[in-house]
């Protein structure tokens, strides 16, 4: 599937790792929930990755303290 011009939506900002897969796959825009590791030095090479490529990040600021995610088709 060709993703060119896609957004990503993840939990946390993406790792070195994750971040090479998203250039190469031609996603433009990540959108993150979290950035907790933003002081390590893998978060920073991410960074200065995705700005290099043109890829925009930006993070969600929920407006909610708590998500509860259930799999009982009970609760449905």
């Amino acid at each position: 599937m060709d993703l060119k011009g896609c957004k990503i939506y993840t939990a946390l900002f993406p790792c070195n790792e994750c971040t090479k897969a998203i250039i190469q796959s031609g996603i433009t825009e990540v959108i993150y929930l979290s950035d907790k590791y933003s002081s390590t030095d893998t978060a920073r090479a991410s960074r200065l990755m995705l700005d290099k490529a043109g890829v925009t990040c930006r993070q969600v600021k929920a407006s909610f303290g708590t998500l509860v995610l259930s799999f009982n088709e009970a609760d449905v």
